[in-house]
């Protein structure tokens, strides 16, 4: 009789160790991570206005690092689905930080568009600055909450004369851009294209402040 009950038993003891097997890491051939894709911020450098090379003030600017509000200090690429909540992709990330890639494009922007003599990062400077630029990126997301998904980016950018011969500097402007675009696509693709686009809009607004305001 015991041996009847255990006969009937096997199966069900075989499939139960076929089915530990199977489990991830108990064979040795446990499925590889899902890769981790890295995105970036891109758009055309902006053509030189054809009366720039005369009417550029003559000034050298020095833009100093950006800064970013706590959600937006890492590379992790941020979405809301709730006014008040903000999530993460897992497999999706920008390639460096907001503040970073920011600053960059911006300098290449200035650069292109030659808004002023000489365009420089603060730490490599070649000549004493006469003026200093830095922002902080307020808004740097993916609105979910919205129909289509938007690219929102919103940063406070300040500049500021440099004072010969003396400590301190002079604030000439403080002023917060904002932006938004509907995504094309509702992904992190989608994400990096309009927030792109975004970037460029705000780059362009302030490139036109910056010349108003050295050309007082």
């Amino acid at each position: 009789m015991k041996q009847n009950i255990l006969f009937i038993q096997m199966p069900a003891i075989a499939a139960a160790i076929f089915a530990i097997l199977l489990l991830p890491g108990c064979t040795g051939f446990s499925q590889p991570p899902k890769p981790v894709e890295s995105y970036v911020l891109s758009y055309p450098a902006p053509m030189t206005a054809a009366d720039t090379r005369t009417t550029a003030p003559d000034a050298v600017l020095a833009v100093q690092a950006f800064d970013a509000a706590a959600p937006y200090q890492s590379r992790q690429m941020v979405y809301a689905d709730h006014r008040l909540r903000r999530k993460t992709y897992a497999y999706h990330q920008w390639v460096s930080k907001p503040a970073e890639m920011i600053r960059d494009l911006i300098i290449r922007d200035l650069q292109a568009a030659q808004a002023v003599r000489s365009v420089t990062r603060a730490e490599k400077r070649l000549e004493p600055p006469t003026h200093v630029l830095w922002a902080t990126i307020e808004a740097f997301y993916e609105d979910d909450t919205r129909s289509p998904w938007q690219a929102v980016l919103e940063l406070t950018a300040t500049l500021a004369e440099t004072r010969s011969g003396q400590s301190g500097r002079c604030l000439i402007m403080t002023k917060t851009y904002q932006a938004r675009q509907d995504l094309e696509q509702n992904n992190p693709l989608g994400q990096a294209r309009a927030m792109s686009t975004a970037l460029a809009e705000i780059s362009e607004d302030l490139a036109a402040d910056l010349r108003k305001a050295l050309r007082r």
